[in-house]
Order: structure tokens, then sequence, then C-alpha cells
């Protein structure tokens, strides 16, 4: 039948490379956040600024010209700290460069890490004792397994907005309107999606404090330890000049 899928679409082979551990991807991310923060090189910073924002948006699927306005916003930035004197351009090039590498930093570790470090931590068994830390551990299990479909929902409504032609609003009153128009239907999507995994929940049965299968191949290997050096030596480079 047209349309239908073909006997290797229904069995997709796996792919031969392995994704790297959680745990080297968030040491690796650790150290290079790390050093981002505290390196003094406005040179440096505007480097890995650039690989990191061609990384973000290869990752993201976006074209540059969208990042615009964060050019812009950080080009304010470099004016309030280094407008009145000379003396002050090259610390106000550090700030804004440094914020510029650490924003495309973590929108390139969304699309690539993020998701999978924080399916390893939450299969983790919380601490049961004292209650409110077993409490405060499961509540952000669920916010976490329920954040993917929280944003693919509210991108889908203001895709829906815009397909029906409708903006924000000038002034207050108009963005007012506009948040109620996303915000009301958004609330009673998430509302239905929240029962619905509860009930899942319940027919799984659900454990409060319960280890969980992550689904993840864990494996340890020269991959890791070469991403943790890679990402030290990296770390040592920004901080020579410290």
């Amino acid at each position: 039948m047209p349309g239908s899928p073909e006997p290797d679409d229904l069995n997709p082979k796996p792919s031969g490379t392995r994704a790297l551990h959680p745990l080297a991807w968030l040491v690796s991310l650790a150290l290079i956040a790390s050093a981002l923060a505290m390196a003094r090189s406005w040179i440096d910073l505007a480097a890995a600024a650039g690989l990191l924002a061609f990384a973000a948006l290869r990752a993201e699927s976006r074209p540059a010209r969208s990042e615009i306005p964060i050019l812009g916003l950080a080009l304010i930035v470099f004016l309030a700290h280094g407008a009145k004197y000379r003396a002050a351009l090259g610390p106000a090039a550090v700030i804004a460069c440094r914020l510029l590498a650490l924003l495309y930093l973590l929108r390139w570790a969304a699309r690539t890490s993020l998701g999978r470090i924080a399916r390893w931590l939450m299969g983790m068994k919380p601490p049961a004792k004292p209650r409110f830390l077993l409490l405060l551990a499961e509540s952000a299990r669920l916010t976490a397994a329920l954040l993917p479909l929280a944003l693919r929902e509210a991108e889908q409504h203001v895709a829906a907005l815009r397909g029906r032609g409708i903006r924000p609003g000038a002034g207050l009153r108009g963005l007012a309107r506009y948040l109620l128009a996303w915000f009301l239907p958004f609330l009673g999507t998430m509302l239905r999606i929240g029962d619905a995994y509860a009930d899942a929940l319940t027919a799984r049965g659900y454990v409060p404090g319960r280890a969980r299968r992550t689904g993840l191949a864990l494996a340890w290997g020269l991959r890791e330890w070469g991403a943790i050096v890679g990402s030290a030596g990296a770390a040592a480079w920004f901080l020579r000049v410290l």
C-alpha cells in the first residue's frame, strides 16, 4: 500500500556508534562551563562563543540570522560596561563574550546531552529519609519527564496562534490578551497530559522512591576518558592567563 512502511523501517538497525556515558558528558560540561566562567581573555572567549554558536545552531537547525537579537543584546552589555572609559573596553568585551559562550554552550548541551544526563540522574534511587527529600526527588523526576512534553506543546500552541494570524498586540493590554489566548489552551492540554501520565504510572505500579530503568545503554571506555581529558585540556587553556 502506498505510504506504508517497508520491513526495514519497522525494524530499524541499531546504530554502530555508541553514545557517550552521561557521567562523561556531565564532567566534561562542568569543566568547560567552569573554565568559561573564570576565563579572562576576551579573545579566547570570543573564539569559544563562535565555535559554540556554530555547534548550537547546527544542533537546532536554525539560521544564523535568528541570532541577531542575542548579538544585539551582547552589544548592549558591551556598551553599557565600556562606553565611558577606554580602560573598561577589555573587561566589557570579556563580560559580553562570556555571556555568549555560556549561552551557546547551554543551548548546544540541551540538544545533545542534557536529556540523556537527566534520564540517567532521574533513574537513580533517591534517599528514603528524610521524607521531604524523597518527595523533592520524586517531584524532580516527574517534572523532568513532563518538561519535554510541555515544551513541545508550548511550541505547537505558539505555531497554532501564528497560523491563525494572532500576534501580540500593542501595549500591556495586547500582550496580556495574547498570553491568555496562549495559556488557557496550553493549560487545558497539560492537565489532560498530566492525567494520562498519572494513569500510566498507576498502570505500571508506580512506587515513590524506587530506582527506575533508564533504557540507556551505559558503558565506559576510551571515548569517555578522551572526552574528559579533552575537556580538561580545553579548560586549562582557558585558565592559563589567570
